[in-house]
């Protein structure tokens, strides 16, 4: 669950004469106050989800591994000796009647590779609380290998190794009321630096990049949007959309512009310059809304350039690309496609090569809820 993603999605296809994030900043306690509704309606699709297929734990493999079905309960994470994590998901018990609180709410879950699910009890699931929806955000890194949230008893993020059990606490203190608002998370591939940004549940927007090793924080501008963090904590790329333009920077760089309102980037590539996004709504304006681009586009986030947009191979027609992730190899990033039409199609993600557009899958979902997964940003 993401209400900000969809939030700027709607904004996007409007076009609004506004700054993203003054609008962002002013619709935050309008979806908070949505949120319980739209739990409700989510815990019907997480109870009706279904089988998993994932490639051999690995991005790069080729034969698929069916999961088990989303199950009713689920024990404890161990705290050692737990594989690669496919996704992460909120789940929640059924919906009580109108006059019952007693159910509201959900725990985060992690769903292996092998498809074993476990409880992440140490991070904040969904809480209403004093009149305040709150989620602790959680994020997961590409090899599905580490995973940070935020633990309610430690008040501050901890980022944890699956297989040794080591756990990493970020040096500083985040109230829980803090986490009102808006939350996004980002890991570095090695999970060893998270940056932090939160829109609403501060005077002022807030950002810190945090070395959960050296145990360092840094302060990064909070009216931006956070795009990747590299290992060491650097390179950070960072992107800020208006009304039909969106800046991108990579910090040490002067900050670039590309004539389009997106958030939806790659990670930063291993070269530490190519960006990719999902390509233009053509003519989005129009009545009724056109429908969602299927090419990609490639960009030099330092000098500026764009290619010509590219095609996406191999997706299937009720899908269209929703989001994409971190690089899988020099010229292939990973792009979440998800039903066009509700009820359409079931989401998949995809490895596609951002000179061609050929595209392999990586994994199906039989939900249309697929929770956090590894790298994809979201």
């Amino acid at each position: 669950m993401n209400l900000l993603r969809d939030e700027l999605h709607r904004i996007s296809d409007e076009a609004p004469q506004i700054d993203l994030a003054e609008r962002a900043l002013k619709g935050a306690r309008r979806r908070r106050a949505i949120t319980l509704a739209l739990a409700v309606a989510t815990a019907v699709a997480v109870l009706t989800g279904g089988v998993v297929t994932v490639v051999n734990g690995d991005l790069r493999g080729e034969r698929p591994i069916v999961l088990t079905p989303v199950p009713e309960t689920a024990p404890a994470l161990p705290k050692m000796g737990v594989g690669p994590l496919a996704r992460a998901y909120t789940h929640f018990c059924p919906p009580p009647p109108i006059d019952d609180t007693d159910c509201v709410g959900g725990q985060w879950r992690v769903v292996t590779t092998s498809g074993v699910t476990y409880e992440l009890t140490a991070a904040l699931g969904l809480k209403n609380t004093d009149k305040k929806v709150l989620l602790g955000p959680v994020a997961i890194t590409q090899n599905g290998r580490r995973i940070a949230y935020y633990s309610e008893k430690q008040q501050t993020f901890e980022v944890r190794d699956l297989r040794s059990g080591l756990i990493w606490k970020a040096p500083l203190t985040i109230s829980k009321d803090d986490l009102d608002g808006e939350n996004l998370l980002r890991l570095s591939p090695n999970g060893l630096h998270l940056i932090y940004t939160n829109f609403g549940g501060r005077p002022k927007p807030y950002s810190v990049l945090i070395d959960v090793a050296g145990g360092k924080t840094s302060s990064l501008n909070g009216d931006w949007f956070p795009v990747s963090v590299g290992d060491g904590g650097s390179p950070i790329t960072l992107v800020r959309p208006y009304d039909r333009t969106t800046r991108i920077r990579v910090l040490g760089n002067e900050p670039i512009t590309i004539k389009d309102f997106t958030y939806r980037f790659s990670a930063l590539g291993p070269d530490g310059r190519t960006l990719v996004r999902i390509g233009s709504t053509r003519d989005r304006d129009a009545k009724p809304t056109p429908e969602r681009p299927r090419t990609i586009v490639t960009i030099d986030a330092i000098s500026g350039r764009e290619n010509p947009e590219v095609a996406t191979q191999g997706i299937p027609e009720e899908l269209t690309p929703s989001h994409l992730g971190g690089w899988v190899s020099d010229t292939e990033v990973t792009l979440l496609a998800v039903p066009e039409l509700p009820g359409s199609g079931t989401p998949a993600l995809y490895a596609v090569n951002v000179h061609t557009g050929q595209t392999r899958r990586l994994r199906t979902f039989d939900s249309e809820i697929t929770g956090v997964l590894p790298g994809l940003i979201g």
